[in-house]
């Protein structure tokens, strides 16, 4: 019997989970909705859910699975709402950064039988190392070999996580369990940081005294610095940073820190050891990149300081075991 999915928001990640559904091997009643009429009528075009809806309620109360693909500023209305219609067994995925907060809410909103599960979809090394990367169209093998980074709440059921595991199967990825606290500190650094840093540059480049000259010499190192997603705009994208302004403020005064000390380290008359502070950058991203690009993440280097280990409830039920380094010989 296919599994009916309700897929809410249908911009680049929404439409491309549909896509990928679509074209696995998981039986599937997939139907979408968006706000934004352009969106759906794109989708409906594109083939990327079943059918289309505008009527959210009706949809969320038969659906075994909802995924939530908006903004975070829409995430409390969205679960207000679907604790009042899911079905039991029910189970909501959602995509979005920061988890913390939301879980918080579904723990609230939600009553019992009806699971939330956080789930960021990560994008596949095909689609993210591309040489001119689509930031808006969607595309079947976005997630392609990349990761689901799954946020499970302790009480959640071992059919939810099951369904859970073959959701991130069916659009091509491998799960990964954080809890809360270290997935949100690992988002912060690796979406946060990034986005404040353009933000900065850009902010500080348009009000020096010489902006009119910085305009006319920069060039692609600069384009890349201040590469800003166009949907990262706006109210959304601050209410996100405002939510989690703890998580943030940490890696930002990390982030401090780290310029402060290379401040200092230009400063003191010693070219050798800025040398290897600049080399040691370089290798090191020169490593994950390389590691990211094959998806072995079997390797030494790359592994935390602190093992982040599953809910243990769920190598009870699933019989997950630690991943062993390969023998490389």
């Amino acid at each position: 019997m296919a599994l009916d999915i309700f897929i809410i928001g249908l911009d680049q990640i929404g439409a491309s989970i549909g896509m990928a559904l679509a074209q696995s091997e998981m039986e599937v009643n997939c139907t979408g909705y968006d706000p934004d009429n352009e969106i759906t009528r794109r989708a409906h075009q594109l083939g990327v859910v079943d059918q289309v809806t505008s009527h959210p309620v009706k949809a969320s109360k038969i659906a075994d699975v909802v995924v939530i693909a908006t903004p975070s500023i829409d995430v409390r209305d969205l679960l207000e709402t679907l604790g009042e219609v899911l079905k039991a067994g029910a189970i909501v995925l959602d995509t979005t950064p920061f988890k913390a907060h939301h879980t918080t809410w579904a723990s609230e909103l939600l009553p019992d039988e009806r699971h939330y599960i956080g789930a960021m979809p990560i994008i596949g090394p095909q689609a993210l190392l591309a040489e001119h990367p689509d930031l808006t169209t969607p595309r079947a093998n976005l997630f392609q070999d990349g990761l689901l980074a799954m946020v499970v709440p302790p009480k959640t059921s071992e059919e939810a996580v099951n369904l859970a595991l073959q959701f991130a199967a069916a659009i091509g990825t491998t799960p990964f369990f954080l809890d809360t606290m270290e997935h949100d500190a690992v988002i912060a650094t690796v979406l946060g940081l990034p986005y404040l840093m353009a933000v900065a540059l850009m902010k500080m480049a348009t009000r020096a005294h010489n902006w009119r000259e910085i305009q006319r010499l920069a060039g692609r190192l600069f384009i890349n610095a201040t590469d800003i997603d166009p949907s990262q705009l706006g109210k959304p994208q601050a209410y996100t940073l405002h939510l989690n302004r703890d998580v943030v403020i940490n890696k930002l005064n990390e982030f401090i820190d780290e310029l402060m000390a290379l401040r200092d380290l230009i400063t003191r008359d010693d070219h050798t050891a800025l040398e290897t502070y600049l080399t040691e950058a370089i290798k090191a991203r020169d490593s994950w990149l390389a590691i990211r690009q094959s998806g072995d993440w079997a390797g030494q280097d790359l592994k935390p300081s602190v093992p982040i280990e599953r809910p243990s409830f769920l190598s009870r039920a699933l019989g997950f075991r630690p991943q062993r380094p390969k023998d490389h010989k």
